[in-house]
Parts: C-alpha cells; sequence; structure tokens
C-alpha cells in the first residue's frame, strides 16, 4: 500500500485491511508524509506490519518499493482510501487458481454518507455489464468472471509478473493510467487479468492527500500520462479494438477531461435553476 498524508484515509480504512484473511505481512509504504502516517502505523500492534519510509517520489515508485520488500507468492496491491471485506483476498485467490489468472481483481464501489455496504454492493452487481473496457468506471460489474486488462488499482498479483514487470515510474504527477499501463504490459507477456464480480472493494469517503492536487495541475498531468499511455500501448490498445489511433484517442480524452470539469458543472447548475423556476411558477 503506498500512501502520502492521508492519515485520516488510513484510520478508517486500515482496520479492515488488518481483517482481510489469508494476509501474512503488511507492507505501507509511506512516500514523503508529513502528517504523522509512519509514526501511526508503527504504534500499531501488528507485526506483520511493515513501514517504509521514503522521501516523496510518487506511487508507481511507491509500488515498486513495497514489491521488492514483500514475500508472498501473491501479492495483494490496495489502496489507502479503501475498506476490503475480510474475504477479499481469499476471493481473489479462488479465482486466480480457477480461472488460471495471474492477475485478479474486481470492482470498486463508493459508498458515502454512511451507507450500507451489502446493499451497495447489491445495487451494483444488479447493473453488472457482459463487457469492459478502457474508459468503463472501475465500480461496474461484470456479470461473470471476466478475461480483461481493465480492472481498477487493487489487485493480487502473483510474483511472477513482478518478477518481469513493474509500475512505470516515469509517469509523473497524478500518476495516471499506471494501473492500466501495468496490466497491458502484461497482457503482451501473456499473462491473464480476471475481473471479478465475485467480491468488490469499497470506499467510504474523500480525503485529501494522495494525489489530489490543484484541479489545472491535475488535469495537465492527466492529459500528459495519457498521452504516454497511448503510445506506448497503441497496438495492444488497437489489437482489443479500444482506440482507432492514439492521437484520435488522446483528442477524445480531453474533450471528455474539459467537459467533465466544465460541462458537467455548468449542467448541473442550469438544471437546479430551472428546478427553482418550477418552484416559483
Amino acid at each position: 500500500m503506498p500512501t502520502f498524508n492521508r492519515l485520516a484515509a488510513l484510520r478508517e480504512n486500515f482496520a479492515s485491511v488488518r481483517a482481510v484473511a489469508g494476509i501474512e505481512e503488511i507492507i505501507v509504504v509511506v512516500d514523503g508524509s508529513t502528517d504523522g502516517t509512519a509514526e501511526w502505523l508503527e504504534g500499531l500492534a501488528d507485526q506483520r506490519i511493515t513501514v517504509i519510509r521514503q522521501p516523496q517520489r510518487g506511487s508507481p515508485a511507491a509500488r515498486n518499493a513495497g514489491i521488492d520488500a514483500a514475500h508472498g507468492e501473491w501479492i495483494l496491491m490496495t489502496e489507502d482510501d479503501c475498506f476490503l471485506p475480510s474475504e477479499f483476498a481469499v476471493t481473489l485467490l479462488d479465482v486466480a487458481r480457477s480461472r488460471q489468472a495471474d492477475i485478479v481483481s474486481a470492482p470498486w464501489v463508493p459508498v458515502y454518507g454512511g451507507g450500507d455496504i451489502n446493499a451497495a454492493y447489491e445495487r451494483a452487481r444488479d447493473s453488472a455489464q457482459a463487457d469492459i473496457h478502457l474508459d468503463t468506471s472501475p465500480k461496474v460489474f461484470p456479470r461473470e468472471d471476466l478475461l480483461t486488462p481493465f480492472l481498477n488499482g487493487v489487485v493480487l498479483v502473483r510474483r511472477g509478473v513482478f518478477d518481469a514487470l513493474r509500475y512505470d515510474e516515469s509517469l509523473p504527477g497524478n500518476a495516471w493510467r499506471e494501473e492500466t499501463s501495468l496490466f497491458l504490459s502484461a497482457v503482451s507477456r501473456g499473462f491473464r487479468c480476471v475481473l471479478t464480480p465475485r467480491t468488490a472493494s469499497f470506499q467510504l469517503g474523500q480525503w485529501e492527500g494522495g494525489q489530489r492536487g490543484p484541479v489545472l495541475a491535475y488535469e495537465l498531468s492527466a492529459i500528459r500520462n495519457n498521452w504516454r499511455f497511448l503510445r506506448a500501448h497503441a497496438d495492444t490498445l488497437r489489437r482489443l479494438g479500444e482506440i482507432r489511433s492514439p492521437l484520435l484517442a488522446q483528442s477524445e480524452f480531453i474533450l471528455d477531461r474539459i467537459w467533465e470539469r466544465v460541462g458537467k458543472p455548468i449542467r448541473l447548475r442550469f438544471t437546479r435553476l430551472l428546478s427553482r423556476l418550477r418552484g416559483w411558477a
């Protein structure tokens, strides 16, 4: 688990990580945090926990440092703002063995405002789709175990994958596409990636820190890293039918980001204004 100035998120979620069945060691890479994260972790009475402190180098480098320190045949990569069910790792491992997969993930479900996790899980499963694509939301469930490289960042990975590949540390800023880049590289090397609907990870809230930052800087990092990602994986993405050309895909991506940041808020305000006018009428 990489973390940067997310002590509040860890206080909320880390107990669930410690309660996950089948976990023999918990490695947290504190990537330049200044909020007391390392001290808080070191004060927990759990001999499985290893805290690695390093100057801030970014999420991919922090993930790679954790991989270097891990000993297991299977490594569960998780996030500091994710709540994990106790059977999460056992379920993913069962899928990996039954589907002969090297990387297994499950959907990520946001549950804000004290909502019920089980109810949110069932609602999400009711909206499952047959196919998952590059731009499919990570909260979308497949109808059944699905062979796909389009997974979210919380994954169970066979050690052999990391013997061949690592997270791309050249993706700066918010490290946009760091996970998908790894998964596509794995597929091109012959490794099998599976998304399963049998479990899920959950986000119970949003916290400062992590890879958040000023909006403009965040969006510029996303645009720059997405272009690097598209060029690096153009052949695989074409073969999978996800893009026609990197340039066209990048143009569509930029327009989508502009709409996300500008168009949607304007439409929401306009909708609220219309609602008020109708009420006054």
